[in-house]
């Protein structure tokens, strides 16, 4: 009688996600809230937002990214919604250009992260801007320092959504 009401196969895709959610979120609180240069964090979870809509698509891309967004700001305390709104625009962004536009290959990964990164951190520049009066120029090199220290951990954020799209 349960297997008429509960798809298991959607819900096995379904478990596996939220421990990827949630193995992204405890790399960027417990590993990357730790690490500073000049007090500037990495930031990976732009990069998850686009690595599940690159590999499940637009739609599920979005919904991981609303539901990746809604923990984000719910564990900053700066933040209301933008993380939400900005993860899925960028999960259904990789999920459209990837299926209509682009490859799913480590180097497109790595340019779209990258931009999610540096599009995250404009944002979050624009709302210190506007909300807090910071100051434009070394908010800029904020930005650009917490883009360029998110590469390398990025990295590891490709291979489990593609073996896993792999194995579909």
């Amino acid at each position: 009688m349960l297997n008429r009401l509960i798809d298991m196969g959607k819900m096995r895709v379904f478990l596996e996600y939220a421990v990827y959610l949630l193995l992204a979120m405890l790399l960027q609180s417990l590993l990357f809230s730790r690490l500073s240069i000049f007090s500037v964090k990495g930031f990976i979870l732009p990069a998850a937002a686009v690595a599940a809509g690159m590999f499940l698509g637009g739609v599920r891309g979005a919904v991981f990214g609303i539901c990746l967004g809604l923990f984000t700001d719910l564990s900053f305390t700066d933040s209301t919604f933008m993380y939400t709104l900005v993860f899925s625009i960028l999960g259904f962004g990789a999920g459209f250009a990837s299926e209509f536009y682009i490859n799913k290959s480590f180097f497109v990964f790595m340019v779209m992260s990258v931009a999610a990164v540096l599009l995250t951190g404009l944002v979050q520049l624009l709302s210190a801007v506007i909300f807090s009066g910071a100051e434009l120029l070394p908010g800029l090199l904020t930005v650009l320092l917490q883009t360029a220290l998110s590469i390398p951990p990025v990295m590891l954020l490709y291979l489990p959504f593609k073996n896993h799209s792999d194995t579909k």
